[in-house]
């Protein structure tokens, strides 16, 4: 008697393959045998009669660790077929915290209204510690954040390490890996993470290199120096020994359009090299990140205290003014089309700043300083700045894969707040329904290759990623007829529809729709 039972499917195995007919036998947390079988018997029998059975959705880049201790069931993520999440990406992980800069650090992070159970953990090792102790659903494949190692060492400072820092720093990533991590990642256009230089990051990352790890980078700019960011990402790869993968891949600002092409092509240049370089996306036109991300870099610097000194200012204000005129985040935007996202000012959340701004007869730069200061930093953003015929280009390309960018969210519940980003809810379904099923962009096949087989192989996940016997039972089943992406930038908190089932290590996190509250997921380790 098994376990479980998945009858009359049409198996897409992760390869890349054509699907074919299948029973998928599972036995615990692993499959036992995929095939015809007649004569089987399961506790649990799904008929998955016109529907794909395939192995469970890796999310390449995820922001779920920063959720995960008070929604640990992830419903926004398990409804679309995620089983495992890469986290601690752009540089920023829940840990490590160091007694010195602790509560800097945390305020900078954290939010107010989501109410982290900060005090549980210090070292990487305890917060790991502390999920595998409340359960999670999906599996974690964690990242330590180069930004939180920097803070965690010297604050918000932008000064050069010196060489008992780099030591300081070098020491939380070796015990970020020892502890679980797979490897580092930066967000370089994030203080403090930002005022790493090459050479520091070279250095923090040669640990990675030597234990096999990977280096993920939201690299330095996604716009106007996209290609020379890009360069700086391979070259560390190349220096430390250490696989790269582009986060979240754009460009980013109609000016910047036509770097795709030529960035997909260093990228190229440095896989016939034989370097591990690939990259993922979200099919999206806008990226979403803090509001404080649009000041100077230099105005971000020292942490929140600091940054509201500064807006207090009016002469520095006319300086951050100035600057964000000619250069920075903001070049790359309009303000009607920066959407504020979630505000502790509630009302402030699904308008965007053009509006707002006029409204109380304010200059949009005046209206972005008075709100970080309302709302304490507490305030998100939508930005719009891609272009769709770069998203078709870029999917079908051999190194390109799938990452939400986003956190487990339910549609319901004290953190339904806001109007988030809808990548949260609908990246992958958005990928079979729009780009497989209406435009062909992929095919199916493909398709559940760079959600499966294609990262799995990445991240060096020997028994993951594929319908094979043996391999553990992270398995999605859906409807590829009606599979679609049903969240929008005005009503976000939507699940999609066409998903069934969710399996992860075996057990059924998804059943008929609905979320189970289980919680099987484990931590993956190098």
């Amino acid at each position: 008697m098994l376990d479980k039972l998945i009858r009359n499917g049409q198996v897409l195995d992760g390869t890349g393959k054509r699907g074919y007919a299948a029973d998928v036998a599972i036995q615990g947390d692993r499959i036992v045998d995929v095939g015809h079988l007649p004569g089987a018997q399961a506790e649990v029998v799904i008929d998955a009669s016109g529907k794909v059975v395939a192995p469970g959705f890796i999310d390449m880049h995820s922001h779920a660790d920063m959720l995960l201790p008070v929604a640990p069931d992830a419903e926004s993520l398990i409804h679309q077929g995620i089983t495992t999440v890469v986290t601690g990406q752009c540089g920023a992980s829940p840990a490590p915290l160091l007694e010195m800069t602790r509560r800097q650090v945390i305020e900078m992070i954290g939010e107010e209204d989501v109410p982290m159970p900060w005090n549980e953990w210090s070292t990487f090792g305890s917060y790991l510690d502390y999920l595998q102790k409340t359960g999670i659903s999906v599996n974690m494949a964690p990242l330590v954040g180069q930004g939180m190692v920097r803070s965690a060492v010297m604050g918000f400072s932008a000064a050069r390490p010196n060489e008992d820092q780099i030591e300081a720093m070098q020491h939380e990533v070796v015990s970020a890996m020892e502890a679980g991590a797979i490897g580092v990642s930066t967000g370089l256009i994030y203080p403090p993470g930002s005022y790493a230089a090459m050479d520091e990051l070279i250095e923090i990352t040669k640990p990675v290199g030597e234990r096999k790890g990977f280096y993920f980078s939201h690299i330095r700019g996604e716009g106007d120096t996209l290609l020379e960011a890009i360069t700086e990402a391979i070259e560390i790869g190349r220096k430390t020994g250490s696989p790269v993968e582009i986060s979240h891949f754009k460009a980013a600002g109609a000016d910047n359009w036509w770097k795709a092409g030529p960035a997909l092509e260093l990228i190229d240049k440095a896989r016939l090299e034989g370097l591990d370089v690939t990259a993922d996306m979200y099919p999206y036109l806008a990226g979403s990140t803090g509001l404080v991300a649009l000041l100077p870099e230099w105005a971000q610097e020292g942490g929140k205290d600091a940054i509201s000194k500064r807006l207090l200012d009016p002469e520095t204000r006319t300086k951050m003014t100035g600057d964000m005129k000619t250069g920075g985040f903001f070049r790359i935007a309009e303000w009607d089309k920066v959407l504020i996202s979630d505000s502790r000012t509630r009302e402030y959340a699904g308008r965007y700043i053009s509006e707002l701004s006029e409204e109380v007869n304010k200059t949009p730069y005046d209206w972005v300083f008075d709100a970080l200061l309302e709302t304490e930093g507490e305030i998100g953003m939508i930005v719009f700045m891609m272009s769709e015929e770069n998203v078709r280009m870029q999917l079908p390309h051999p190194a390109m894969m799938i990452g939400t960018d986003g956190v487990g969210l339910a549609i319901d519940g004290p953190l339904a707040k806001g109007v988030p980003h809808p990548r949260n809810f609908g990246t992958f379904a958005r990928i079979l329904g729009q780009y497989v099923r209406e435009e062909k962009i992929l095919t199916l096949e493909n398709a559940i290759f760079k959600m499966t087989g294609l990262p799995a192989k990445k991240l060096q996940l020997m028994d993951r990623g594929l319908v094979k016997k043996n391999h553990h039972a992270d398995l999605v089943v859906f409807d590829a007829e009606i599979v679609s992406d049903l969240a929008t930038y005005p009503q976000p908190f939507q699940y999609p529809s066409g998903f069934d089932h969710v399996l992860v290590n075996g057990e059924l996190v998804l059943s008929q729709g609905k979320g189970t509250g289980a919680r099987p997921g484990r931590m993956i380790s190098r």
